[in-house]
């Protein structure tokens, strides 16, 4: 499988300021799960990031096991850290108008397009005009762009058609209107060149929310506001799943579970009201208490 270009920087990164400092003059036949327990032990970051740290140290000893180097794959022993899912704080619908309201004019667009497709931060930062099709009003998410490189989305799941919201459409040709056709790209920053995302973060994002008012969270939170404001208004959970490109159901119901208001009913309600009329038919009658006072007088009812 071919990885992202900062992927690849990630892991090169993890083997020369972890993994190499630490098990640089081992032999590597022994190495055993103990000592890889106490490497991350030693480790000053979160479960997250620990967990991060082995997925190329699994890598190399995958590979020793399969080219002969190794009679047995010691880290098939070592198990992941547990780690807790960081808890979430979308916009509410009055929050989302509040940071609008105080963006900077040329990312006003840009932003309303984040809130209301769940794009996520690489995708529409590639974003190109080619991709919009004003006729079937979709956006056809084809590429990532990360770290001022690009490539092919996340995952396999993350190919998708996004529906233009209205919002979202009158946003686009806006977008066209004002910078016209000087770029394939959708989104430009100030200096009309490719938006590049951590400075949109310190530059725009993190003052618009002071501005505003509004508590800091990470630029990833358009997209879970995007799912809980869809979600709470009743749309298909479905539908939210390939809006936002998941592969399954399972992220979208664990995530925002609670945004989903009971429209189907988990309470058994759905099924009395369908079948009320056989429930009545098919329900002991209990008698009433004139004739439950007589029926004591002949048998005790309790026993």
């Amino acid at each position: 499988m071919k990885l992202q270009p900062s992927t690849v920087r990630d892991y090169r990164s993890i083997m020369n300021f972890h993994v190499l400092p630490h098990f640089g003059n081992w032999f590597i036949n022994e190495i055993l799960p103990v000592d890889v327990e106490e490497f991350m032990a030693t480790r000053e970051c979160g479960a997250k990031r620990v967990n991060n740290i082995l997925v190329p140290l699994r890598s190399v000893f995958r590979m020793a096991k399969k080219n002969g180097f190794l009679e047995r794959n010691i880290m098939i022993d070592v198990e992941n850290l547990p780690v807790d899912r960081p808890s979430i704080h979308p916009l509410s619908m009055e929050e989302v108008v509040c940071f609008l309201d105080e963006i900077n004019p040329h990312y006003r667009n840009f932003f309303i397009t984040a809130f209301f497709t769940g794009m996520r931060l690489g995708e529409q930062i590639a974003l190109k005009w080619k991709a919009v099709d004003w006729d079937q009003k979709t956006i056809a998410v084809i590429e990532s762009r990360v770290e001022g490189i690009e490539g092919r989305p996340k995952t396999k799941g993350s190919y998708r058609d996004i529906v233009m919201l209205p919002s979202v459409e009158e946003a686009l040709r806006e977008q066209r209107r004002r910078i016209g056709l000087k770029s394939p790209y959708v989104f430009l920053n100030t200096d009309g060149k490719p938006i590049e995302g951590e400075t949109l973060r310190k530059t725009t994002w993190t003052p618009t929310l002071k501005r505003a008012g509004l508590e800091y969270r990470s630029m990833y939170h358009t997209r879970h506001t995007f799912a809980t404001l869809m979600l709470s208004c009743g749309e298909n959970v479905g539908w939210v799943q390939q809006m936002m490109g998941h592969a399954s159901l399972r992220m979208i119901q664990e995530r925002y579970y609670r945004y989903i208001p009971n429209l189907t009913h988990a309470d058994g309600s759905a099924f009395g009201a369908k079948f009320r009329k056989e429930l009545v038919q098919v329900t002991p009658k209990l008698p009433q208490n004139d004739e439950r006072d007589r029926l004591r007088q002949v048998i005790p009812l309790n026993r």
